[in-house]
């Protein structure tokens, strides 16, 4: 469940706030590591990943949108 919410925050940010300000969507998965009881490496960095993944996906689906509009 966590791996959605965080591709959806991703893409969110990539979408919305556009690059400089999209790189704040790594704030949660920093916060969610810390607080963790159980730090799994492989789990903290999926979380990375996908956050990424989702700022990508959103930065093209932007440029797509200001494409189709313009």
């Amino acid at each position: 469940m966590f791996i959605l919410i965080l591709f959806f925050l991703g893409l969110a940010f990539g979408y919305a706030a556009g690059w400089p300000w999209s790189l704040i969507a790594f704030v949660v998965p920093v916060l969610l590591a810390i607080g963790a009881s159980n730090r799994s490496a492989a789990l903290i960095v999926t979380g990375f990943l996908l956050t990424a993944a989702g700022i990508f996906v959103g930065m093209l689906l932007a440029r797509r949108a200001d494409a189709a509009e313009a």
